[in-house]
């Protein structure tokens, strides 16, 4: 049996603008012999080395202009995009992997170096990749009518996975995992996109087969009663129930699952590309459903007043922090 935590509040948020960047393994290199910030990093190795029983952890640096890029650095490039006004009523940042400053917190780094003010900043962490709907709840919560709000999600794995048993725990072939960041500005009353948090369930069955029917009576459920024409799946999620790229949802509704996820924005780029393709036109309704890599998912409505503003980012594109 599968357990309902939360269902649809009946409430919608507007987001008008996404913008997005990618940073896949290959654009990273191992720190060796050691990184020129290992003050910064060695907190993150001291604590892998204790929890897992083992000695020298190695990190990894994302590189651009010639300096190692932080996940602070990631969410300020997507953040500037959102606009040139001065002030977001609400900052919610979440964030589940460390950050490489592991005694500079991102989220107090980027109200200290960005040029706008920000009247409530909010962070999330250790919800992984729920958080790209969970944090839609989290904004639902937060704001006032007529009140700003920049949701940024966020992950970049500094730790580099060997794949030893303790660490990057192995098993069956889940796909690729990429890091990423992606902003969305949001509000309530009107805008491009208007999004129903539609809840969180639980998964209570272990068997594969039995995971895979009760997960897609659920997807089901939430497509049928949001009258929704399109689903997009956490990436791992898809390959988990169905263990290839294509999954058959129902006799009329089949989708191709991307190979690398890109945890806790990946729902939200994966909107973005078909967006911007036209696969999703005005007036669709779109399902977005997020997965913890366990048992939980979460999910919520997208219903295409209009498009949004879309901007897609490379890394090697300019940074403008430190």
């Amino acid at each position: 049996m599968s357990d309902s935590l939360h269902d649809d509040i009946g409430a919608p948020i507007y987001v008008d603008h996404i913008c997005w960047l990618t940073a896949e393994d290959h654009l990273y290199s191992l720190d060796w012999p050691t990184p020129d910030d290992y003050v910064y990093v060695s907190p993150h190795i001291y604590m892998e080395d204790h929890y897992y029983g083992r000695v020298g952890t190695l990190t990894r640096s994302l590189m651009a202009d010639g300096r190692r890029v932080t996940a602070g650095d990631l969410a300020l490039m997507v953040l500037e995009q959102l606009g040139t006004k001065p002030h977001w009523d609400w900052l919610i940042l979440a964030q589940t992997f460390p950050e490489r400053h592991a005694l500079n917190a991102p989220l107090a780094r980027m109200l200290e170096t960005a040029p706008w003010r920000v009247d409530h900043p909010l962070g999330i962490t250790h919800m992984g990749a729920l958080a790209g709907t969970e944090a839609i709840q989290v904004a639902l919560w937060s704001m006032l009518p007529n009140e700003r709000t920049a949701i940024v999600l966020v992950e970049q794995r500094i730790l580099h996975d060997d794949g030893q048993i303790g660490y990057g725990q192995p098993s069956e072939p889940k796909g690729d995992l990429g890091d990423m960041a992606v902003a969305l500005e949001a509000g309530l009353g009107q805008g491009a996109l208007q999004i129903h948090y539609a809840g969180k369930r639980i998964i209570r069955s272990d068997d594969a087969t039995a995971f895979a029917s009760e997960a897609l009576g659920m997807i089901r459920e939430w497509i049928d009663s949001h009258a929704a024409v399109h689903v997009i799946l956490q990436s791992r999620l898809g390959l988990r129930l169905n263990g290839s790229s294509v999954l058959y949802i129902s006799p009329s509704k089949t989708i191709c699952v991307p190979r690398t996820d890109y945890q806790s924005g990946d729902v939200w780029i994966q909107l973005a590309d078909k967006l911007e393709r036209g696969i999703i036109r005005p007036d669709d309704r779109v399902m977005l459903v997020s997965w913890d890599d366990d048992r939980v998912i979460s999910a919520c409505c997208v219903h295409v007043i209009r498009l949004p503003i879309l901007n897609r980012l490379t890394i090697n594109q300019e940074i403008k922090t430190s």
